[in-house]
C-alpha cells in the first residue's frame, strides 16, 4: 500500500487550504480562550483559596485574644464596683481605705494602666498608676479636679451591675480602653464609679505576633476607621481606602481585591459580661494579603493556564491540518475508487454477460446430456424390449406356418392324428414361448415406469422403520430367490419416520435383491468365498448429522474395480441374458436422491464383499 503522503496543492488551492483551515479552527480558538480564562479563573481561586482561609483564621484568633482582653477587663471592673470593702470605705468617705482597696486590687489583678474611683461629680478622689508593672498611689495634688471629661458623658446612666467601655483613648503614645461600673454606698445612692483604664499596647503587640506565610500582621480598626496603635497620627481608612471602609461598614465581614491587594475584614462588637449592653461603637478586624503576593499567584495562574491553551491549540491546530489532509487523501482515494468502481462496473457487466454466455451453454448441455440419457434410456428399454418381442414375434410367425401347414394337409385329407398331437404340442410349447417373452416385456416396463415416480405419486406417512423391514422380510423369504443365502435383518425398536414408506421399502428389497442375485453367482469370476454366504441389514441414526443408516452387508464377491462406477447407471447389468435388467440399482439410486431426500453409496472389495449405505433424514424434504 502506498504511504507516502500527498502533493502538496499549488498556490491557489493552497490559499483555500489555509482559508478552510482557519474556518474550521474557529471554533477551537473561542473554545480554548474560554476554557483558558476559565481555568485561570480556577487556577486562582485554587492558589488563593489557602490564604483567604489563613487570613479568616488569623482573624478569628484576633478576635478570640481581644475578646478574652476586654472580658477580662469589664469582668474586673465589675467585680472592683462591687467589691465590698471598697464599698464601704467609699461610703463613709474613708480616703486611705479607699486608696488601700484600690491599691490591693491593682496589685492582685492584671497590670492595667490606671484604676481610679470618680465621685458623682466627675472629679477623681483616688487612682493608682501602673508604671513599669508597679502599681502606686497617686497623691491628692496629681489627681484630676477638674469637671465631667467627654468620655465620663456616655457613663452618666449606669447601671447597678454594670461594667460599660468607653471610647479608644489615644494619649502619649498610649492606646486607653476604659471599663467602668457604678459605685452605691450602704443606703442605694450611687457614689460615683470606679474606672480601670488597659493599655492596648501590649494586645496590639500580641496581635502583631500573630504570622501567616503570605500574610501582613492583622491590624485593629477602630469605630472611626483609624488603625488602632501608638500613633494615632496616621490618617485612617476613611482617608487612605474610602471604598474599603465603605464596603466594611456596609457588610460588615467579607473580602476585596484591588491593586494594593486583597483584603479580608470582620467587624466586632466588644462585649460586657452579665446584663451589660454592647458598646455603642463597632471594631473592624483587617487582615492584609499584599499585591506582591496576590501578584505572583496570577502571575503563576496565567504562565500554567496559558500554556495549557497554547498547548491545546496548538494541538488543535494539528489536528485539523491532519484531518484536512487525510480529507484529501480520502477525496483523492474516493476519485481513485470511483475510477475503480466504474472499471470493476464494466467487468462486472462482461463478467455477468460470459456467465450468461456459460449458462446458457451449462443449461444446452444439460439439455444435451439429459437427450443422451434419454436416449440412452430408450435405447436400452428398446434393446430390453426387443428381445423379448423379438422372440414372441419369431415364435408366433412360426406357429402361424406350421399351422397353415397343418390346415393344407387337413384339407388335403393327408393330416394323421399323431401329426396332428405334434401340430398341437407345437403350438403349446410356441405359446409358453410368446406367454413367456410378453412377461418378461411387461417386467421391463413396470421397472421403467418407476422411474417417473416422484413424491407427487406415492403416499408420504408417519410410521416404523420395524414396520417396512418386516415386510421386506417377509417378501424376499417368499421368493426364495437365493435359499442358500442366509438373511439377518436388524430391528429397529421405536424408530418412527415421516417420508414414503413404499419406497424406502423398495431400496431395501433391490438391495437385497442384487446381493441374492450378483453377490454369490457362482458363474461369475472369481469365485465366491468358501463361508457361508450372509447378507446383514443393519440401521444406525447418526447423533451428529441426524441422518439414517440403513447398511446391506454380504460377504459375497464383491464388486469389480471396471463395474464399480456403472453400478447405479440404468439398464447397466453384468447378468444380460440371465434375467438381469439394470434397473434394480439404478432405481435405488434414483428413490433415494429423488423421493426420500438422502443418498446411496457403496464400498467394495473383491472377493471379501460389498457394502451398501443409504443415508437418509427421518423426515423427507
Amino acid at each position: 500500500m502506498n504511504t507516502a503522503p500527498p502533493p502538496r496543492p499549488p498556490p491557489a488551492a493552497w490559499k483555500r487550504e489555509v482559508r478552510v483551515v482557519g474556518l474550521r479552527l474557529l471554533p477551537w480558538v473561542i473554545v480554548v480562550c474560554v476554557a483558558g480564562a476559565l481555568s485561570y479563573l480556577r487556577l486562582l481561586d485554587l492558589r488563593l483559596t489557602p490564604l483567604r482561609n489563613a487570613a479568616r483564621l488569623l482573624i478569628e484568633q484576633s478576635m478570640a485574644l481581644t475578646s478574652s482582653e476586654l472580658s477580662n477587663l469589664s469582668r474586673d471592673a465589675l467585680v472592683l464596683g462591687q467589691n465590698p470593702a471598697l464599698t464601704a470605705a467609699i461610703s463613709a468617705d474613708n480616703l486611705p481605705a479607699t486608696d488601700t482597696g484600690l491599691l490591693t486590687f491593682a496589685r492582685a489583678s492584671r497590670p492595667y494602666a490606671r484604676i481610679a474611683w470618680v465621685d458623682e461629680t466627675g472629679r477623681e478622689r483616688s487612682r493608682i498608676d501602673n508604671t513599669d508593672g508597679i502599681a502606686t498611689l497617686v497623691e491628692a495634688g496629681r489627681l484630676r479636679r477638674s469637671g465631667v471629661e467627654p468620655w465620663q458623658k456616655s457613663l452618666s446612666d449606669l447601671l447597678p451591675t454594670e461594667a460599660r467601655f468607653t471610647s479608644l483613648d489615644f494619649r502619649d503614645g498610649m492606646v486607653w480602653q476604659r471599663a467602668a461600673s457604678p459605685v452605691y454606698d450602704g443606703r442605694g445612692r450611687q457614689r460615683g464609679m470606679v474606672v480601670v483604664t488597659l493599655d492596648l499596647r501590649r494586645l496590639l503587640t500580641q496581635l502583631q505576633a500573630l504570622e501567616s506565610a503570605g500574610i501582613d500582621p492583622v491590624q485593629l480598626v477602630g469605630p472611626d476607621g483609624r488603625l488602632v496603635e501608638a500613633s494615632s497620627a496616621a490618617p485612617g481608612l476613611p482617608v487612605t481606602d474610602p471604598g474599603l471602609w465603605q464596603l466594611m461598614q456596609e457588610q460588615g465581614r467579607g473580602r476585596r481585591e484591588s491593586a494594593a491587594g486583597m483584603w479580608h475584614f470582620q467587624d466586632f462588637l466588644p462585649t460586657e459580661p452579665g446584663p451589660g449592653r454592647l458598646a455603642s461603637a463597632t471594631w473592624y478586624f483587617i487582615a492584609h494579603v499584599p499585591a506582591d503576593t496576590v501578584g505572583q499567584l496570577r502571575r503563576a495562574s496565567a504562565w500554567q493556564s496559558g500554556g495549557a491553551s497554547a498547548l491545546v491549540l496548538l494541538l488543535a491546530i494539528w489536528a485539523t491540518w491532519r484531518r484536512r489532509q487525510i480529507e484529501r487523501e480520502r477525496e483523492r482515494l474516493l476519485a481513485d475508487l470511483q475510477t475503480n468502481h466504474r472499471a470493476l462496473a464494466a467487468a462486472k457487466a462482461e463478467a455477468e454477460a460470459s456467465l450468461e454466455r456459460l449458462q446458457h451453454l451449462q443449461t444446452e448441455l444439460v439439455q444435451a446430456e439429459k437427450l443422451a440419457s434419454l436416449g440412452l434410456l430408450v435405447a436400452g428399454v428398446a434393446h430390453e424390449l426387443n428381445t423379448p418381442l423379438g422372440s414372441a414375434k419369431v415364435t408366433a410367425s412360426t406357429m402361424t406356418r406350421r399351422l397353415d401347414d397343418a390346415l393344407r394337409s387337413a384339407d388335403a385329407g393327408s393330416l394323421s392324428a399323431q401329426q396332428l398331437r405334434s401340430v398341437l404340442d407345437n403350438q403349446r410349447a410356441g405359446l409358453d414361448i410368446v406367454d413367456h417373452s410378453l412377461g418378461r416385456a411387461g417386467q421391463v416396463i413396470r421397472l421403467f415406469k418407476q422411474l417417473a415416480v416422484d413424491r407427487g405419486t406415492v403416499e408420504r406417512r408417519v410410521f416404523a422403520l420395524d414396520d417396512v423391514l418386516s415386510d421386506v422380510q417377509r417378501l424376499l423369504a417368499a421368493r426364495q430367490l437365493a435359499p442358500t443365502v442366509a438373511l439377518y435383518i436388524e430391528p429397529a425398536p421405536g424408530l418412527v419416520l415421516d417420508s414414503y414408506p413404499g419406497p424406502l421399502g423398495q431400496v431395501v428389497e433391490n438391495l437385497v435383491g442384487n446381493a441374492q442375485l450378483h453377490a454369490f453367482d457362482t458363474d461369475a469370476s472369481p469365485p465366491p468365498r468358501t463361508t457361508p454366504a450372509v447378507i446383514r441389514v443393519r440401521n444406525q441414526l447418526d447423533p451428529h448429522s441426524g441422518l439414517l443408516h440403513i447398511v446391506v452387508i454380504d460377504n459375497g464377491r464383491g464388486i469389480d474395480a471396471e463395474v464399480l462406477p456403472r453400478i447405479f447407471d440404468p439398464f447397466f447389468t453384468t447378468r444380460r441374458g440371465r434375467g438381469g435388467t439394470g434397473i434394480g440399482l439404478h432405481l435405488c439410486h434414483h428413490f433415494c436422491t429423488q423421493v426420500l431426500g438422502g443418498r446411496v453409496t457403496v464400498t467394495t472389495s473383491p472377493g471379501q464383499g460389498s457394502r451398501f449405505t443409504v443415508q437418509i433424514p427421518l423426515k423427507a424434504p
